[in-house]
């Protein structure tokens, strides 16, 4: 799941919201830094993390276009850990959970528009059978099923 999401996922969206001003965001480099965050990470007693597309699209859809929004964030909680260190999550959990359901809806709904890029009646099908498998099983059995179908539509053995 993290390759598909922090990964493909995150490097196409990115493509698609900056364009040419994306161009260092490339599959290798997102692998990179997520190799190097979390073992900094680990060194430091910090959980494992990734990119996330979801969080890409989140920032985007509420206005968030530059490095600036990351930087006041991540400043927001190193201020929040250094004043008050093991507090700092009671503090966090003051934010009512209906903030975060707003912020999963803006971010599945914002995701949820790239399917409006999506051209042909082969690429639909195939898009609709993964998000079919998904729902009924996983994410797992979807993607191979999708990229078994992809094939063989590109074969030509079969048709839509």
């Amino acid at each position: 799941m993290t390759v598909g999401n922090a990964v493909l996922a995150n490097a196409d969206l990115s493509r698609e919201y900056f364009g040419d001003a994306s161009k260092r965001v490339t599959h290798r480099a997102l692998c990179i830094s997520m190799a190097l965050a979390n073992f900094g990470s680990f060194l430091l007693g910090g959980m494992s993390m990734c990119h996330g597309a979801s969080g890409l699209a989140a920032r985007y859809r509420c206005g968030a276009r530059t490095a600036a929004s990351n930087l006041m964030i991540g400043t927001a909680f190193i201020f929040l850990a250094i004043l008050f260190g093991g507090h700092s999550l009671s503090i966090l959990c003051l934010l009512p959970m209906s903030v975060l359901g707003i912020l999963l809806i803006f971010a599945g709904t914002e995701l949820s528009l790239t399917i409006l890029d999506v051209r042909g009646q082969k690429t639909l099908f195939i898009s609709l059978i993964i998000l079919g498998i998904t729902l009924v099983s996983n994410l797992a059995g979807g993607f191979v099923v999708g990229i078994a179908l992809a094939y063989l539509l590109r074969s030509s053995r079969i048709s839509v």
